[in-house]
């Protein structure tokens, strides 16, 4: 099992990150509470897609236009939930936001491939800036994560949402620390 903490991944991909891009970089402002869990995956193709998608969208941000990174736990989507068709214990909310955004369908797909996870589809409503699409590892029967787009004049909004099936995936940071 591989142990994901949301707060130590962040960092190491913005130290990357501003170790790589030349020149004027972004303001990158991130929220991630302290209740925030760690997470036991069985591989680390979870690990590869957050950091792929947060650097991804890093890098093709206009570097003069501030970001936000948020994680949050959400303990029911239910609408989103029956149309996935998954029903975990909570989900992992990790997003970006920011006027300088322009990461499109095809790349976020492209990615994704990338790190071995198939698109299955996109969704969106007719004359709306919001999409969702579902993805799934190709060689395994794991949950469903999903990725939202969602555009307001300029500003865009990119969240991509972990299930977390089951109570023994999760870890309390808090506990975790006092018996490290």
């Amino acid at each position: 099992m591989e142990e994901i903490n949301f707060g130590s991944l962040i960092e190491e991909v913005l130290a990357t990150f501003n170790r790589n891009r030349m020149g004027i970089k972004p303001r990158i402002f991130v929220t991630i509470p302290p209740g925030i869990p760690l997470i036991f995956w069985h591989d680390n193709g979870l690990e590869r897609c957050l950091r792929a998608f947060l650097y991804d969208t890093l890098l093709m941000s206009n570097p003069e236009m501030p970001l936000q990174i948020a994680v949050h736990t959400r303990t029911r989507l239910k609408d989103l939930e029956e149309f996935v068709g998954v029903e975990p214990l909570c989900w992992i909310q990790v997003r970006i936001a920011g006027y300088g955004l322009r990461m499109r369908e095809r790349m976020i797909e492209d990615r994704f491939k990338e790190q071995s996870y198939r698109c299955e589809e996109w969704v969106g409503v007719e004359d709306s800036e919001a999409q969702l699409a579902i993805f799934r590892p190709d060689d395994r029967n794991e949950m469903k994560m999903v990725f939202c787009m969602d555009s307001t004049s300029s500003m865009r909004k990119y969240d991509l949402l972990i299930p977390v099936p089951e109570r023994s995936l999760l870890v309390d940071l808090a506990s975790h620390h006092k018996r490290s």
